[in-house]
C-alpha cells in the first residue's frame, strides 16, 4: 500500500473541536458535514483531507471543506472560561453549594433514620 486518503469530519461542538467520522469517500464525508451543520447542536465543521505514504513515511493535510453558521467574521474559538471577582457571581455558586450541602446532609440522615429503623425492627423481631 503507497497512499492512504482518507477525509475526517470535525465539528464545533460545545466549545471544542471534536473528531466526529472517518470516510473513505471525499462526496460523502462533505455531505455528512453538511448534515451535521443544519443540526442545532454543531457551530461549525470542517472535512479534513490525510494522506498519508507510507513508502516515504510523510503525511499530508488539508481542510477541503468547512462551513459554519452565523458570519464570517465569527470564527469558533475554543471557549475559555475567566475567573472574575464579581460579588454577585460569587454570592451564587455559595448558593449552589449551600443547596448541595443540604441535600446531602437531608439524604445521609435519611439513610442513618432507614438504618435505625432496620435495626429496631431486628432487635422487636428478635424479642418475640
Amino acid at each position: 500500500m503507497a497512499k492512504s486518503v482518507s477525509f475526517e469530519i470535525y465539528s464545533f461542538k460545545n466549545g471544542d473541536w471534536m473528531l466526529d467520522s472517518v470516510h473513505d469517500d471525499k462526496n460523502m464525508a462533505i455531505h455528512q458535514g453538511r448534515m451535521l451543520i443544519a443540526s442545532p447542536h454543531h457551530m461549525a465543521i470542517r472535512v479534513v483531507e490525510e494522506s498519508y505514504d507510507d513508502v516515504t513515511d510523510n503525511s499530508m493535510t488539508k481542510i477541503v471543506y468547512k462551513e459554519q453558521k452565523g458570519g464570517e467574521d465569527e470564527k469558533p474559538k475554543k471557549v475559555v472560561k475567566k475567573a472574575t471577582n464579581s460579588p454577585s457571581k460569587k454570592r451564587k455558586k455559595k448558593k449552589k453549594k449551600k443547596g448541595k450541602s443540604l441535600l446531602v446532609i437531608v439524604l445521609s440522615l435519611g439513610g442513618i433514620s432507614l438504618g435505625l429503623l432496620a435495626l429496631l425492627a431486628l432487635l422487636i423481631a428478635q424479642s418475640d
